[in-house]
């Protein structure tokens, strides 16, 4: 039976290529640090290019500082535009005819010419384009029939303007480190099929170029990854209700997969301390990554050290990107001495709480693709991941809504859209417990690894959250504090 397809706005894909209708965006999926740059720079993609024919996105599209598509274009009849207009410009076809095309700051030419020479043959149409948060998605039909996917940053480095040039190197390197991180991930699950990753065929982190012009199409200050095209679409929810179960319990699976990976020292010793979550510069250099208890106990340390500086100082911009730099409160520095000391009490013993796990970063239908008759996953992408100690690990599975555990780590969901109804809230909470049902039946021992450390995962999760909160620093470290209070009351520690 073919299954009809539903997508909810929740669903919108990072870096999407899809044929269904674009819902409503989701909140832009922006590196705090990046955005410190990208505050300074605007999209002139609405702006008069010639493209009479195409509506161009709206101010109100996600995040004005990336390069935007039109909202409603989707790639058809792109390919075709682009013969056309080099056959005018070659003298071969009638200029006057020639379409402009609906490409805003990059040269599509230059995009197939960098994929071609990748796969060693030679694309022949661009059956679809999406935009997603981060990237856009082409589509690519090859001439010996092989399907790609080709995925271009929507920001360009060389576009960027920021009048700190130290903090400008910093926000390019960590560009460069997020696209050799994700290829290296590729290549790592590459042995390990049980996780579904997708098939990676080239990583090419962006170039910075300072001397060229801002108005230059070239793209290599862009990140484009290759990859083989996998059936199915992202944000597939199919209307059968046994299938949809089905879905969930092979999103446990893959879960389950990847808590149990072993990763590789070399992997560990290049990567941990480059991924954003990793407080590198609180942390000696001496301090010896292993899966153990004490390091746990440095991290997590090191993190409240690098969140909440002392009284006095200027918190660290990514936590303040969006509004006038802070300085950090008497109650903030009061939370920093609660947390040290409920730290050390709520971090158990037990070899396998601290193995090194590799998360995602962003699990969700969203970044897969998947089936539309079948319902199967074929491939999970956009790994925005990092390395954790276990009991730090985060199941989160994102679906129309976020499927999550509570503190007491009890299914629960989280960014319900509006005016959900209390049956469609009651559905939700069904397939939270069947998702953490499936990964408990699929690795018994990773829910018991989250209950055991329960209040450092808590810990954990509010101090990464921190950096992208809009709050202000008072009241929301005022609030982690009267947590950590009663914590320790509760344990007598006060």
């Amino acid at each position: 039976m073919v299954l009809s397809i539903r997508v909810h706005p929740a669903l919108l894909s990072a870096d999407s290529v899809s044929d269904e209708a674009t819902p409503e965006p989701r909140a832009c999926l922006v590196h705090p640090r990046l955005a410190l740059a990208l505050l300074d720079y605007r999209s002139d993609s609405d702006s008069d290019d010639g493209n009479d024919d195409i509506d161009c996105a709206a101010d109100e599209d996600t995040c004005l500082w990336w390069d935007d598509w039109p909202p409603d274009f989707d790639g058809t009849g792109l390919f075709q535009r682009l013969e056309e207009m080099e056959a005018a410009e070659t003298g071969d076809g009638d200029a006057r005819d020639a379409p402009a095309l609906p490409i805003f700051r990059f040269d599509v030419r230059e995009v197939l010419n960098e994929v071609e020479a990748v796969v060693g043959n030679r694309v022949v149409d661009i059956p679809n384009v999406g935009k997603g948060a981060n990237y856009f998605g082409m589509h690519l039909r090859l001439a010996d029939d092989r399907n790609i996917l080709a995925r271009l940053a929507r920001v360009d480095v060389n576009r960027l303007e920021y009048d700190d040039s130290g903090r400008m190197d910093e926000l390019i390197a960590q560009q460069i480190a997020d696209v050799q991180f994700e290829g290296a991930v590729y290549d790592l699950l590459r042995n390990h099929p049980d996780v579904v990753a997708a098939k990676l065929l080239h990583a090419r982190p962006p170039e910075y170029k300072p001397e060229l012009i801002r108005s230059s199409r070239d793209v290599r200050g862009r990140a484009l990854f290759v990859f083989e095209r996998m059936e199915g679409s992202n944000t597939v929810w199919p209307d059968l209700v046994e299938q949809r179960a089905d879905l969930l319990k092979q999103c446990a699976r893959i879960r389950a997969s990847l808590f149990l990976l072993s990763i590789p020292d070399d992997f560990l010793r290049t990567w941990i301390t480059r991924r954003p979550h990793f407080p590198a510069k609180h942390l000696p250099a001496s301090l010896e990554i292993t899966p153990t208890r004490d390091f746990a106990l440095s991290l997590m340390l090191a993190k409240v050290e690098e969140c909440i500086p002392d009284e006095g100082e200027q918190l660290p911009d990514a936590a303040s990107w969006n509004s006038e730099p802070q300085i950090v409160s008497t109650r903030a520095v009061h939370t920093k001495s609660l947390l040290r000391r409920l730290i050390p009490l709520c971090l158990p013993q037990g070899d396998e709480l601290y193995r090194l796990v590799l998360e995602h970063g962003d699990f969700g239908l969203h970044n897969m693709s998947i089936r539309e008759d079948t319902a199967a996953v074929t491939s999970v992408y956009d790994w925005d991941s990092h390395i954790l100690p276990a009991l730090l690990s985060n199941p989160q599975l994102a679906i129309y809504v976020d499927l999550q555990l509570d503190d007491d780590c009890n299914p629960v969901i989280s960014r319900a859209w509006n005016g959900i109804t209390e049956e469609q809230r009651a559905e939700q909470m069904e397939y939270s417990r069947l998702y953490y049902q499936a990964l408990d039946a699929c690795q018994p021992r990773y829910l018991p690894v989250l209950r055991a450390g329960k209040d450092a995962r808590h810990i954990w999760a509010a101090l990464v959250s921190w950096a992208s909160s809009e709050e202000d620093h008072e009241i929301y470290f005022c609030r982690l504090g009267e947590w950590a209070n009663e914590r320790l009351l509760g344990i007598g520690a006060l």
